[in-house]
């Protein structure tokens, strides 16, 4: 990990050498921060499914207050990325850590439906923003090891997303308004060091809106979107779909069940971590190549149901194959553009809409029986190899210098 952070900072220092600034960059004390963002983000992106069993609301408005942060973070991740490359990553993480404090801190005064349905777009918006800036600040600041500073990155929103509801169940569930006041809390201690530390430049700060959406136009971007679309359905179907999948083909209880989820949740945190290991010895292409491998391996044996305990070790497998395919292929895409922000904005919007698919999609494979749930993630698994060879090799574009 050491080996990480010091790469992160010689990317940091050749960033800050062409600006003219008056005071360094404090790179690491920069780095941790910006990994502290990602874990509020990774808290808020499933603190609404630990506070809807609190709330006295009809299943039709729980499921419908549901989808505003979702809402909320499409939303900004279309938006932000241009004006992070026009603007810089400072002033977008100050903003949106300000949304996600206000909105969190005013929830639990909050009585009504319309009230409660805008803080949740506001902390969506907020986290949107979190999430594609964390993520290109990362990827600029570690040149030569981005995809291992971005799983590592990957890593610490899977500790946030373990916070909310860790912190509801030691409350027994009784007390979600200092959830969320912790909550609140920590994004407003964060902004602190947001608004003392110098930031590196913006990449494009002469750009205008119109020139960085050119970036669009080539074909890579969308390769690499469409990868991270099928990577994104799978892993949102298997978090969705797998203790459901495990009660039905083995008849067992739904507390039972409930250990795949764990399982693969747990699996896909670790895996992130290993990945920065791995990622020492391992290219970008063959890391994913690797995990997406690991991936149909763990699947398979999900299929094969030869028990519960072979059951929860191929959700192991499929959450460790799964882990590190997200952010090691950002880190590709930072490799090959200069127009992070905008790129990784436009490919992160497609990734959200492949994990709004991927459930719904299951639910219709479904139909012929809960086993065929299982032939999405291999099939993704596949088209994530042949999309990683593509946008891989050499022909198909050089890496900026």
């Amino acid at each position: 990990m050491t080996k990480i952070v010091d790469s992160q900072v010689t990317g940091a220092r050749a960033i800050t050498q062409s600006a003219a600034t008056d005071s360094p960059i404090r790179r690491l004390p920069l780095i941790f921060v910006t990994y502290a963002c990602m874990f509020v983000f990774g808290a808020i992106l499933l603190l609404m499914g630990s506070l809807l069993p609190s709330l006295q609301l009809s299943y039709a408005r729980a499921g419908n207050l549901g989808s505003f942060p979702l809402a909320g973070i499409l939303a900004a991740t279309v938006l932000v990325g241009p004006l992070l490359d026009r603007f810089g990553v400072k002033p977008a993480l100050g903003l949106a850590l300000i949304l996600v404090a206000a909105a969190l801190a005013v929830m639990p005064s909050l009585h009504s439906y319309p009230g409660l349905a805008a803080a949740a777009l506001a902390y969506g918006v907020g986290g949107g923003v979190l999430n594609t800036a964390t993520n290109a600040l990362v990827s600029d600041l570690s040149a030569s090891a981005r995809g291992a500073a971005l799983n590592l990155l990957g890593f610490s929103f899977s500790l946030g997303a373990l916070s909310a509801p860790l912190l509801m169940s030691l409350t027994g569930g009784l007390l979600p308004s200092l959830v969320l006041r912790v909550l609140a809390t920590a994004a407003a201690i964060i902004l602190i060091p947001i608004l003392w530390l110098r930031f590196p430049s913006p990449s494009q700060p002469k750009a205008s809106v119109q020139g960085l959406l050119r970036v669009l136009n080539r074909p890579l971007v969308w390769l690499f979107g469409a990868l991270l679309f099928f990577e994104s359905g799978s892993e949102n179907c298997m978090f969705v779909w797998s203790s459901k999948l495990t009660a039905d083909l083995l008849q067992i209880g739904a507390a039972r069940a409930n250990l795949s989820l764990v399982a693969l949740s747990s699996s896909l945190g670790v895996g992130r971590l290993l990945a920065v290991v791995w990622l020492r010895w391992l290219s970008g292409r063959n890391m994913i190549l690797v995990s997406a491998t690991t991936a149909v391996a763990g699947a398979s044996l999900v299929y094969c149901k030869f028990g519960f305990t072979s059951m929860l070790e191929g959700f192991v497998m499929l959450g460790l194959g799964l882990s590190a395919i997200f952010p090691t292929a950002l880190g590709l895409a930072g490799d090959r553009f200069r127009e992070t922000g905008t790129v990784f904005g436009a490919i992160m919007t497609v990734a959200l809409v492949g994990g709004t698919a991927g459930p719904t999609l299951a639910a219709w494979l479904a139909k012929t029986g809960p086993e065929r749930i299982l032939d999405l993630p291999i099939v993704s698994a596949v088209m994530v190899v042949a999309l990683v060879l593509i946008i891989a090799s050499p022909s198909v574009v050089p890496r900026i210098e």
